[in-house]
């Protein structure tokens, strides 16, 4: 590999350790590494097989569209991907933009043109670099990622919105809540920090707490499936944001919180997933409670400990950035 072809991460190798997770904490880095993880993560077909195969996030776009995208409609589909949302409005009789800036696009005009669906234009371009003749009545997206504003769907739906849609437009889906729950893991995959196990057969752990690097890599992990225990709290969103309005300067740097536990248990740290809404009745979830989704779940590790029924649980989290779960510290 030529050291003009290695990516960011390969340099940020080279780097020592301290080093190299201050870089990779910085907002900037954490921007540059997004793109070249879309763009790769993307352009894997086994990705586009998980998605397509999640029948939770597709039975609820289709009923979306069908149910507020029609005849006559000019459409803007941002990260259109294998082309589904574009081919399920089109499908309704909507014209579609349908933007994707990876090669998976070709995939997605095939995939068209095998259907018989003409009404789709595809435009390989990043959608702030797009231009369009005309002002369109929707956009619709999938740009959600598993800690909810991760894919920067705040900052390049508000772009869109406020270049292309008309007045009275509309954004599918538009209302958006991210939840962060104290959680316990499931009993067979609780995994608390090494020094917390004193007495393992006789051996004390607590000596390895001065080796243990408190990194953001070490405390913030993505599970699929998660293993889920059981909530400790009863659930309340900790953002809540219509994308009809949102700008990315809404999205919070401080999240703050205490509640009593309701149900006891082992307090292993905070899930994170979130609710997407076309409107009231159509919407889907990545809670843990519900169905499997293709999202995997962040969860933010903490020091386990019992906590019992009306005992107060705490978050504090910082984010230099929310759409950049880097940038995270919380306690």
């Amino acid at each position: 590999m030529s050291a003009n072809s290695r990516t960011i991460r390969d340099r940020l190798a080279d780097f020592p350790y301290e080093a190299r997770d201050r870089l990779a904490n910085s907002e900037r880095a954490q921007r540059l590494l997004y793109e070249i993880r879309n763009r790769r993560l993307f352009s894997d077909l086994f990705q586009h097989d998980r998605m397509l195969g999640d029948r939770v996030r597709t039975d609820a776009y289709w009923a979306g569209i069908s149910k507020h995208i029609g005849e006559g409609d000019t459409v803007i589909d941002l990260g259109t991907g294998t082309g589904v949302l574009s081919l399920f409005a089109a499908k309704q009789g909507a014209r579609v933009h349908a933007i994707e800036h990876g090669p998976i696009i070709e995939a997605a005009e095939a995939v068209a043109r095998d259907n018989g669906i003409d009404s789709i234009t595809f435009h390989r371009i990043n959608s702030k670099r797009l231009e369009l003749d005309e002002k369109v009545d929707a956009i619709i997206h999938e740009q959600i990622g598993d800690a909810l504003f991760d894919e920067l769907v705040v900052e390049n739906i508000a772009d869109l919105r406020d270049r292309f849609l008309k007045p009275g437009g509309r954004i599918f889906p538009s209302k958006l809540d991210l939840y962060i729950e104290p959680v316990q893991l499931r009993e067979d995959m609780r995994a608390p920090f090494a020094w917390q196990q004193t007495d393992l057969h006789g051996i004390d752990f607590r000596a390895i707490e001065e080796f243990a690097e408190q990194s953001h890599g070490y405390l913030y992990r993505l599970f699929r499936p998660f293993p889920f225990g059981h909530l400790l709290g009863k659930p309340e969103p900790v953002v809540s944001i219509d994308l009809a309005t949102a700008n990315p300067s809404d999205l919070p740097t401080r999240i703050a919180y205490e509640r009593p536990a309701v149900r006891e248990g082992f307090f292993d740290g905070y899930c994170v997933y979130f609710d997407a809404r076309f409107d009231d009745e159509t919407w889907f979830t990545s809670s843990p409670e519900s169905t499997g989704t293709s999202w995997a779940t962040p969860f933010l590790r903490v020091a386990s400990r019992r906590v019992e029924v009306g005992e107060t649980l705490r978050l504090d989290l910082i984010a230099d950035d929310l759409a950049t779960p880097g940038t995270w510290t919380w306690r």
